[in-house]
């Protein structure tokens, strides 16, 4: 009818939600990832308090810092896509 086949709306729905599927996972990831930090390295306690400055150190910690880190950065990068996407919809960039 308008030249759209199945084929074409399959393509683009699982290149869609490829995306989106990450997107996903790492909010999902920072999330978890978040509080896993506050139980693991940094407990809410006073025995958590004097013992945090040998827990930040351990290697789940600096594994759970990276996630969060890195996790934070893929999310941000992931809005100024999204913004980039709406813009390009609603003006046309010209180089």
């Amino acid at each position: 009818m308008f030249g759209i086949t199945k084929e074409i709306i399959y393509e683009k729905g699982k290149w869609i939600m490829s995306v989106f599927g990450l997107y996903i996972t790492w909010v999902i990831v920072h999330y978890v990832a978040s509080h896993l930090y506050i139980q693991w390295c940094v407990p809410a306690t006073i025995s958590g308090f004097l013992m945090s400055p040998f827990l930040v150190p351990s290697p789940q910690c600096q594994a759970v810092r990276w996630v969060i880190y890195n996790g934070g950065n893929s999310i941000n990068a992931m809005w100024v896509l999204l913004g980039v996407w709406c813009m390009k919809i609603f003006k046309v960039i010209s180089t």
